[in-house]
């Protein structure tokens, strides 16, 4: 796929979870942890052989992010990668919902916000990791204290990757 196909179908998963996101949070507020109208819902990677923890945003946190979202830089490179641990924020609107964006993610993780995958493509840079600090805060009643140290530990003691 050229480099130019590839940053338009990242480009426009962008576009299509922003929209979903900010459909979310449109006059309602949703029970935290239960899927709204229109789900956001958020996975903590930080297991390996176990599940990971899952959450929904409310809408008004899915109305935060989209806005966060909106506003950072694009770049293009090779997203971070995690190992074991701490490896990153899944962002998804799930399958099976009716939504236009139904089954899109972003992946946010050391200061990447891309779709997911290993290879090169266009994805947002967030230095400030802004977005995983949101969505760790937006999980707090959902994750045990372990979970919420391994990833502040991470936010506090790993810059953002530079990407071109």
């Amino acid at each position: 796929m050229t480099s130019m196909r590839m940053g338009s179908r990242v480009a426009t998963t962008l576009l299509a979870l922003g929209v979903s996101l900010g459909a979310a949070g449109c006059g309602t507020t949703a029970t935290p942890g239960l899927p709204s109208a229109a789900p956001v819902r958020v996975e903590l990677g930080i297991y390996s052989g176990r599940v990971d923890p899952v959450w929904y945003l409310t809408g008004d946190e899915a109305v935060h992010l989209t806005r966060l979202i909106a506003s950072l830089p694009r770049g293009n490179g090779t997203p971070a990668q995690g190992g074991l641990g701490y490896h990153g924020f899944t962002i998804s609107t799930p399958e099976g919902f009716g939504a236009v964006t139904s089954g899109l993610s972003l992946v946010a993780f050391r200061g990447d916000v891309a779709s997911p995958g290993v290879t090169a493509r266009d994805m947002l840079l967030d230095q400030e990791r802004a977005v995983e600090r949101l969505l760790l805060e937006s999980g707090r009643t959902f994750l045990d204290a372990a979970e919420v140290a391994e990833v502040e530990a991470d936010l506090d003691a790993t810059p953002a990757v530079a990407s071109s």
